[in-house]
């Protein structure tokens, strides 16, 4: 039976992705947020579906869906959720809650978890699953630019990717989204400190992983990060198979002739029965341990015989994007907010771009980014930058990151506290002095400076 369903925050790109998928099997979907911005905003214009910009109580009463659906980011005070709270006319459910009735179901969940790496790591899978005629379906936390959306039910007989994030469910189902996904083969990039906001130390999150550990039946499988010692604390477990992954030895799968080509990197993988030659079109480190997990994984689902060819594997959205690229100068966005991810990032445009200079703005905008939790720790994250920009933080906080005092402490290149404004304003200046990145990094649109600097350059050609 066709459902009308309510999204509470649909400018998510978990929100977002999963409302199209439900509209592709004949729900009706709609929703509210407070701002959407691109890339989800021209996503759901493109698939026909209306969002309504902030919160109205009157306006949701009016609509009167048969279910609403409460994003993570709604909190209490919200009038649509008061409204909810108040009225019990309208049945509501966490996201993963809703994923767990309406999608995966019975279905062998493959949930990619950790810190970081989890949407180009999903993507990297739903897409070598594809090659090989799985035609899986899929839920990924940005949009994937080898599928129509980050969404798709696919077959019903598939197993079912997904993105497994750490983060709480929802104000009222504190439980990590993963819980909820009852994984069959659990892949885990990394564990460190993040989300400071909901845990209380790397304990905590360790903690929260190892409730995914034990949801992993006996028939499937853990595949990790085996150079990761947070990671090797929680396994291996007596209860399933886990499958170690790295560049160390000890692990399962090792990860190693590591080569840069005009296209991206070429490695060898190898484990005790198989060695292969992976031709990747991505840069950097923590690039060739997702495309190995992405491998591993899928090896597991379908056995050995598997095309691993990746030259058509277009990436994400804001993953290490390059929105511009002359001879001369080059755009690329990209996602990192984490202290660790910006600094593998940096050193895998570095890796893409040796003969360029590297400019890096950063805008700090998760709740733990703008806190003061990785005050120290960023100070060398943008190391293998040649010039540095902190944004202003997004969301002030009681303990908020002290961007003049970031860009002091930097010491080994010029940095910079800074607005958009003077980036809109100063970074066009900067161009054609010689060959140049400007790497942007937020988990956000930041105010859409990528672009804007595009559109400038472009605007100068004849």
């Amino acid at each position: 039976m066709d459902v009308k369903i309510y999204f509470l925050g649909i400018g998510g790109t978990a929100m977002g992705n999963l409302a199209i998928l439900l509209q592709s099997q004949g729900h009706k979907v709609c929703g509210s947020d407070q701002k959407i911005y691109p890339p989800m905003t021209d996503l759901l214009a493109e698939h026909r579906i209306d969002t309504y910009d902030g919160y109205s109580a009157q306006r949701l009463e009016k609509l009167q869906p048969d279910l609403a659906v409460v994003g993570n980011v709604i909190a209490r005070g919200n009038e649509e959720v008061e409204w909810l709270l108040d009225g019990k006319k309208i049945p509501y459910c966490s996201l993963p809650e809703l994923i767990h009735q309406k999608v995966i179901g019975n279905r062998d969940a493959i949930v990619v978890a950790g810190t970081h790496g989890k949407t180009t790591t999903t993507a990297l899978l739903t897409y070598l699953l594809s090659l090989n005629h799985c035609n899986p379906g899929y839920l990924i936390g940005g949009v994937p630019l080898n599928f129509p959306s980050g969404a798709c039910y696919g077959e019903a007989n598939s197993p079912f990717v997904i993105e497994g994030d750490e983060y709480d469910s929802a104000f009222f189902d504190k439980r990590s989204k993963f819980i909820h996904y009852s994984p069959k083969i659990l892949l885990i990039n990394n564990i460190e400190v993040d989300h400071l906001d909901i845990f209380r130390d790397l304990c905590d999150i360790q903690r929260t992983f190892s409730h995914a550990i034990k949801l992993v039946p006996s028939s499937g499988c853990v595949i990790a990060n085996g150079d990761s010692t947070t990671i090797r604390e929680l396994l291996p477990v007596p209860w399933t198979k886990i499958i170690f992954v790295g560049k160390n030895e000890g692990n399962d799968w090792t990860i190693g002739g590591e080569k840069l080509t005009v296209d991206g990197t070429e490695f060898t993988l190898t484990d005790k029965d198989t060695a292969m030659t992976v031709r990747s079109p991505l840069f950097g480190e923590h690039n060739m341990r997702n495309v190995a997990m992405s491998i591993a994984a899928a090896r597991q689902y379908l056995g050995p015989d598997l095309n691993v060819d990746w030259s058509n594997f277009k990436g994400v959205k804001k993953r290490q994007e390059i929105i511009f690229n002359s001879e001369r100068t080059v755009i690329i966005e990209d996602f990192a907010h984490h202290p660790t991810a910006i600094q593998e990032t940096i050193r895998a445009v570095r890796q893409a771009f040796p003969k360029h200079q590297l400019i890096t703005a950063f805008e700090p905008r998760s709740n733990t980014a703008c806190s003061d939790c990785f005050q120290d720790i960023l100070v060398e994250a943008f190391r293998e930058s040649d010039e540095v920009y902190i944004a202003e933080t997004h969301k002030k906080r009681n303990h908020s990151l002290d961007i003049h005092r970031l860009a002091q402490t930097i010491s080994y290149c010029p940095a910079q506290p800074v607005n958009v404004d003077t980036i809109r304003a100063t970074f066009p200046q900067k161009v054609d002095r010689g060959k140049q990145v400007f790497l942007f990094l937020s988990n956000g649109d930041f105010s859409n400076v990528a672009q804007y600097l595009k559109n400038s350059i472009n605007s100068r050609l004849p």
